[in-house]
Formats: structure tokens, sequence, C-alpha cells
């Protein structure tokens, strides 16, 4: 076995941290068509983390999002100070998932320089630097891809390093409070604390520290209830919560199998490779070229391979070698690993690709088993090195060039792969079809359309899920989202400003699939937040009569409200 030196005690590289410096300068600038292109692809989450960072800059800060006692307010600061200058708009808002995988990618850097070497924290951070278009997706979010729940699960990997160099108490009660913290910004982050734990205990006990264990252990539960404590105390102030069924498990044996097929075929390699592993072939929008699924299967499959054999290398080296440091990281990382994936296959809430994102802790092991192989390769002569060089050459271009079609896909980047903000309409101008009831199944695509404008007198807007909190947003907070009763209402108390003689409420209902299918794709894009069906002859009362009622309003009401309808 080719284990990595020992730290050395003299002069360090420099080339690690050039390959850092490089490496964060590329992440940010691979992002920059997301980022000027925020309101395209703002959906009702990002839209809700938006209105929550809208409140913040005007000096209301909540103990958590609204609607989700299990996520606190945390990941608002990588938005926040860009919001103070720049306002909050959605390009401030997504930036802010940017300096969080920026984040991510330093600490991992530092994690692998303090438990293996600084040439396997430079090329750690190779697959995370020219990572996917399916990570890059989630860098536009906020907390829709759980981004700043994976940088804390690195920085608590390289704490619990810290511990076992050093040892402490003082370190053990300050790893607790972080990881405290760490469930306070994410329920999902128990995964880590189980890694965390596990690891801790294993190089404890196999260092026969037994008789100071209880006393490490009881400074960490107090740091870890220390840490715990703005979540509970959130969950007490507001305990309102959308999603009361986050995690629900099933051993359902065809449940379970399903999930194990969409892990396999869809979520691992979108993760990983940005595609899933289909050979159906389809080509999409004529201006980003014919596009295919099978060009890129090979690809994802080898990124796949590789993916399962860093992970297997990381579990040999770091399990064999003789530095407790370095396996309380390899077991911390593959435990969560691990543990991450048992749940992805038993929770009953996994219905499709999207949810690639609960599978985020997969990436941590993966860079690090990437840096101690291609560590291990340069040091076998110059075929290795070559070897290396192919291998994160091959990356890179995949990756890059995954990426830039995507960008021409969505029309982010121009044919010369300059970043371009794609103009849009006013917010306040949506597209609007006309009466479906006279518009049969084969010709409502052919129902009349047209642009309708927003009254500047409307306060409320209910429709759908994915239109009501964009709009809301995208109007400075000033009119208040409804969602149909089908969906989850994030925020309670919606109604206030609202009723008889008060307020004036807009009624949009979404657009079916039909309405714009004749389209090409790359067209569509676009418009699939502001197309809508007109509302009128859909018996939309009763829904809206429901979420009235659960809003604590007298149903008498209803007939006084002042209601526009395109």
């Amino acid at each position: 076995m080719n284990q990595p030196p020992p730290p050395a005690t003299g002069r360090r590289p420099l080339w690690p941290w050039v390959v850092l410096a490089l490496g964060l300068i590329w992440t940010v600038a691979i992002r920059v068509p997301l980022v000027l292109n925020a309101e395209d692809h703002l959906d009702s989450d990002l839209a809700v983390d938006g209105l929550t960072l809208l409140d913040a800059t005007h000096g209301h800060w909540r103990w958590h999002y609204p609607g989700t006692p299990h996520m606190g307010i945390l990941p608002l600061l990588f938005s926040y100070p860009q919001a103070l200058v720049f306002g909050a708009n959605p390009v401030t808002l997504v930036s802010g998932g940017t300096a969080i995988w920026a984040l991510i990618v330093a600490a991992t850097f530092g994690l692998a320089w303090r438990a293996f070497a600084p040439s396997v924290a430079g090329w750690s951070i190779v697959p995370l630097v020219f990572s996917s278009k399916g990570t890059i997706w989630l860098s536009g979010r906020i907390t829709g891809g759980h981004l700043l729940t994976l940088g804390w699960h690195v920085l608590a990997l390289a704490g619990l390093c810290a511990c076992l160099t050093r040892g402490g108490w003082r370190r053990a009660s300050l790893l607790g409070g972080w990881c405290g913290l760490g469930l306070y910004l994410d329920a999902m982050f128990a995964i880590s604390i189980l890694g965390i734990a596990l690891a801790a205990s294993v190089e404890w006990l196999a260092a026969g520290r037994a008789r100071t264990g209880p006393i490490i252990a009881a400074a960490f539960l107090g740091g870890l209830i220390f840490g715990i404590l703005p979540r509970e105390v959130g969950r007490w102030i507001d305990p309102y919560d959308a999603y009361p069924s986050q995690f629900s498990a099933t051993l359902e044996p065809s449940a379970v199998l399903g999930h194990a097929e969409l892990l396999v075929d869809e979520c691992l390699p979108r993760l990983l490779a940005g595609s899933g592993l289909r050979w159906t072939t389809y080509s999409v929008g004529p201006r980003a070229g014919r596009l295919s699924i099978a060009t890129t299967f090979w690809p994802s499959l080898a990124i796949l391979v590789a993916f399962v054999a860093a992970v297997a290398w990381l579990a040999f080296v770091g399990l064999c070698s003789g530095s407790p440091p370095r396996r309380a990281v390899a077991v911390g990382s593959l435990v969560s690993a691990v543990a991450i994936v048992a749940a992805f296959l038993v929770n009953r809430n996994i219905y499709n690709s999207d949810n690639y994102r609960y599978l985020i802790f997969l990436l941590t092991p993966g860079a690090l088993g990437f840096g101690l192989g291609m560590d291990s390769l340069i040091r076998r002569g110059w075929r290795g090195r070559a070897a290396a060089a192919l291998a994160a050459v091959l990356l890179a271009a995949f990756m890059s060039d995954s990426t830039l079609h995507w960008y021409q896909f969505r029309r982010y980047v121009d044919s010369h792969g300059i970043p371009v903000r794609r103009p849009r309409p006013p917010w306040a101008e949506v597209i609007v079809s006309g009466d479906r009831r006279r518009a049969s199944a084969s010709t409502r695509a052919l129902a009349p359309t047209g642009r309708f404008t927003i009254p500047s007198d409307i306060t409320h807007v209910f429709g759908g899920y994915w239109d009501v909190y964009r709009l809301s947003f995208l109007s400075g907070g000033r009119i208040r989202g409804i969602p149909n009763a089908r969906y989850p209402n994030r925020f309670p108390g919606w109604s206030s400003g609202l009723g008889p003689g008060r307020g004036r409420i807009l009624i949009l209902w979404p657009a079916e699939a039909s309405s714009w299918s004749s389209k090409p794709a790359a067209e569509v894009v676009g418009e699939r937040f502001e197309r809508l069906h007109s509302a009128r002859g859909v018996a939309w009362e009763p829904g809206f009569r429901t979420v009235w009622v659960n809003d604590g309003r007298d149903p008498a009401e209803l007939k006084r409200l002042q209601v526009v309808v395109p």
C-alpha cells in the first residue's frame, strides 16, 4: 500500500495553494451565467429564501426559514452582504450559493491538508472545482441544495481531526457546539453527527483513552446542547411547520427497490456527472445543437465507476492508516455516506431525480478518495504523473463542456461561450392562456394568449405554488402569495390586509404542459413560471375558501373581497 507521507514540519509546498486559488477563481467564474440569470430559474423555494432575505435587509430576522423549523437561517448570511449593498434581488440572492460552494472547496482543501498531506489537498478539490452541472444547479439554490450542510459537515470533520491531534475537553466542547449549530442549520446534519460520533468513539477506544472518554463525551454533549438551542428556541417561538413529514421511513420492498433504481440510474449520476444513465436519445433546442443522452452515457458511467473506485481507495488507505486523524476522517465520511444512502432508500418522500440533493454528503469521500488516488499515482514515476494529469484534464474537459452546452441550452451564454443576461419581460407581465372550456385536449395549445399586466393596487395573489411566491419576491414583498390548497403554505397569517374594503386579490392558474408543448424545450424554459391559464371558468373558489378558513378567517367575508381574474 502506498500511503501519503505524514505532514512535514519543514517548508510547505506552494503548488497546492496555487491550485486552491485557481480553483476558487474557476468556481466563481463558471457560475457567473447562472447568477446573472437568477430570475430565469427563480422557483418557489428560492423565492421564499428571497422573501426571507428581503425581511432581513429590513431588520426583520427570523429564527428559521418560513414554515420550515428544521432549517435555520444560516445560509442567508451568504447572500446578506450583497443584498445590503445592491438590494435583495434574484442576483444577490443566488450569489450566496456560489459563496457557499467556494466555502466547500476551501473547507475540503483544509480537511485533506490536515488529515492527509498538502498534495492530497491540491488534488482533492479538482472534482469539486470541475463539478457536474447537477451540483452547479444546486449552487443556484440557497436552502434547496443543502450545500451549507455539506460545508458544515466538512468543517466538522476538520474539527474532529483537531480534537484527535491535540485533544482536550475544550476542543471537544467546541466541536459539540459546531455540531449543535449544524442541527439548527439542517436536520439532515444528524447523519453527519452519527459519522463523527462513531469515528471519535472508535479512535478514542483504540488509543486506550477509556478513562478520559466520559469527560470528553460530556464536553461534546454539553457543546451539542448549547449549539442546538437556537433550533429549539426557534421551534418554540415559531412552531408552524408546512412540511411536518420531511422524513417518513418505509421498508416496503417495492419502494426500496424503486429508490435503489432511481439512485443508480438517475440521482447519483446526476450528482456526479450531471446526466442520468439512460439510453433514450432525444434532441433539445435547435440553437443548442443536437444534445442526446446517449452521447453522455459512457462519460457518466466512467465518472460513476471512478467515484466508486475513489471511495474504495479512501476506505483502504484511510482505514489501514496508522494515523488516528486519517482513520477518523475516513470512518466519519464513509459512515455518513452510507447513512445518507440508507436514508435515501427508505425515505418515503423520494419521488424523482430532483432528490439527488439529499445525497450531497457523498461528495466528501469522493473528493478525498480522488485526492488520495491521484497522490498515489504521481508517486509511481512519470507514467503515474501522466495518468493523473490525463484524468484531471478529461474530467475538467467533460464537466466544462457539459456545463457550457447546458448554459447554451438555457441561453445563458452566447455562441462564443460569453455569459449573457437573458432578456425577460417585467415581472408584473404574465402570459395568460385563453378560455380552456372551449379548447379540446388536442387544440388546447392553440387557445388565445396574451400578456396581462398585474394592476398596481393588487395586494395578494392566489394560484400555483410555483408562481405566487415568485411574484411576491419579485414585487419586493409588496404582494403576498397564497398557494392553492393542494400545496403547503409557508406563511401563516397571509390574509392580514385582505378583507371587505381592504386589499385586492388576483387569481392566477398554473398552465398545463400541453399549453406550450408545441414549442422547443429551449424556448419553454424561460416561460414556465410566467405562462398561466385564465381562472375564468375554473372552480377556484372552494380551494380559496379552504386556505381562507385555514388562516382563521370567516367564510362570510369572501363575498365582499375585491377579486381580479384575468
